[in-house]
């Protein structure tokens, strides 16, 4: 029997929130990496470790969260993670210590790899097959949101009160997301199966996956070391840097139109191929124009990426069968994370190698 229409709407929002709590306290480090620099005079390479740690976990974690959450339900992991995610933020908000702050993040990590095989596994488990592009058009909002929101908040907040209190606010998020996990009254549809191995002998679930780690290596970089560059190397004013930086995750606020388009022609794959080659020739062009069309150019950035993460997760359902999405999107956030690692740590280690944007 189809899910109620206002029982679904609720499922989406708290798989969204819970989702959007964790990339807030993820991505609440690039603006405030300047002024943890300053204050603990790291290096480029030591100050990644905030952003790659966060990563870590998941790329052990997360294939075995996908084939767990299908035997033990996805409510239980996704409260578990949100727990573990806001007991790392509480801790990051209150370190006295920059590795106490790198043992806060790794713990952010492992909560946040839980939180992403289940939060969208919800989601197949709720939606019609029609429905999912659209669905996750919508979901795919968090990671812009939280960017857009802790670049130009957060920012903000940590030049007049400090790091702290921006970190600090995190944690209020997460909290908030915790509450809404414990008081939802809804159960998994699909009852808990045993754990099934076969699934991960699917080559094309690997293919998405790879797809999805450059995808992340090309934008969580950016996004990372774009404000720190901006402002280093191309002497912008901090807030137009915040601005710059967040544009490619500003333009994927059209992901729920981008999500309908993919239900509407019924073909993924040609919208993922697409997206990706025309980003990859924009980051080509990128170094070379003038301070300009820094903003335009940053836009149609986000724009075009705002046609790939609707449709890829869409697709481990469709690839993998009911009731196995989770464990596609466990292979989709080994991918991710490793993206993640690499992205910020490669950058890092040219800005100190050549001391050069």
């Amino acid at each position: 029997m189809p899910e109620p229409y206002v029982g679904r709407q609720r499922i989406l929002f708290t798989s969204f929130f819970t989702m959007f709590a964790f990339l807030f306290s993820m991505q609440a480090i690039p603006p405030l990496l300047p002024l943890i620099i300053a204050e603990y005079g790291l290096s480029f390479t030591s100050a990644s470790s905030l952003m790659w740690l966060v990563a870590l976990p998941g790329l052990f974690l997360s294939i075995l969260g996908g084939l767990l959450v299908a035997k033990s339900g996805v409510k239980f992991f996704l409260t578990t993670g949100m727990l573990i995610a806001t007991i790392g933020s509480m801790l990051c908000a209150f370190s006295w210590s920059f590795p106490l702050m790198q043992f806060s993040r790794l713990l952010i990590g492992i909560g946040g790899s839980l939180i992403v095989v289940s939060a969208p596994a919800i989601i197949f488990q709720r939606f019609e097959k029609n429905e999912l592009g659209s669905a996750m058009g919508l979901f795919s909002l968090n990671m812009p949101a939280a960017t857009v929101i802790s670049f130009n908040v957060l920012g903000v907040f940590a030049s007049q009160y400090g790091w702290r209190f921006s970190i600090f606010c995190t944690v209020v998020v997460n909290i908030s997301a915790l509450i809404i996990c414990i008081i939802s009254k809804d159960g998994d549809r699909i009852k808990p199966k045993k754990i099934d191995l076969k699934p991960l002998r699917n080559v094309n679930i690997w293919i998405l996956g790879l797809i999805w780690a450059l995808f992340n290596m090309a934008a969580i970089g950016y996004t990372t070391w774009g404000k720190t560059i901006f402002v280093r190397y191309d002497w912008l004013p901090i807030t137009l840097s915040d601005l710059v930086a967040s544009l490619l995750m500003l333009g994927a606020f059209i992901a729920p139109l981008t999500g309908i388009v993919s239900d509407r022609l019924g073909k993924r794959k040609p919208l993922i191929i697409i997206s990706c080659i025309c980003m990859f020739g924009i980051f080509l062009i990128f170094p070379y124009i003038q301070k300009i069309f820094l903003i335009p150019l940053a836009l149609i950035l986000g724009l075009l990426a705002a046609f790939l993460p609707p449709a890829l997760f869409a697709l481990p359902e469709e690839l993998l069968g009911e009731g196995k999405g989770g464990i596609g999107l466990g292979v989709l956030n080994t991918f991710l994370n490793l993206g993640v690692i690499i992205g910020p740590l490669t950058i890092g280690y040219v800005l100190d190698f050549t001391d050069s944007g």
